[in-house]
């Protein structure tokens, strides 16, 4: 990487997700290395929302910065708040809800093959 990449709060590209199930959930792309090896994204989920279930080829790391999760893994819930992390390895499918009163906040960091 030859320059330095700022990327102020007030500027995050965040994109509404919509279809497939999805409901109040918007990703930012921070970061993708060139040669796709990993790609670092934040997503919000609001309160009820979800995204859709879902398994892709690579493993996804996910720490919690704010709010309340639940993380559906191959039929297993797991409840998660804000501090927590969890990896999903590839080819598992999985879900993020919202089932608190306040925004979800998530860091992804997407292993090698992610779009």
């Amino acid at each position: 990487m030859s320059d330095v990449k700022v990327v102020r709060a007030s500027d995050l590209p965040f994109k509404a997700i919509q279809g497939d199930g999805a409901q109040g959930l918007e990703l930012a792309r921070l970061y993708q290395h060139p040669d796709g090896a990993a790609t670092l994204q934040l997503a919000r989920v609001a309160p009820g929302g979800v995204s859709k279930r879902h398994a892709h080829e690579w493993d996804q790391a996910n720490w919690i910065s704010s709010g309340d999760a639940e993380v559906e893994v191959d039929g297993k819930v797991f409840r998660l708040g804000a501090g927590d992390s969890i990896v999903i390895p590839g080819g598992k499918p999985h879900s993020f809800s919202n089932p608190g009163e306040t925004p979800l906040v998530l860091v992804a960091v997407l292993g090698p093959g992610a779009p």
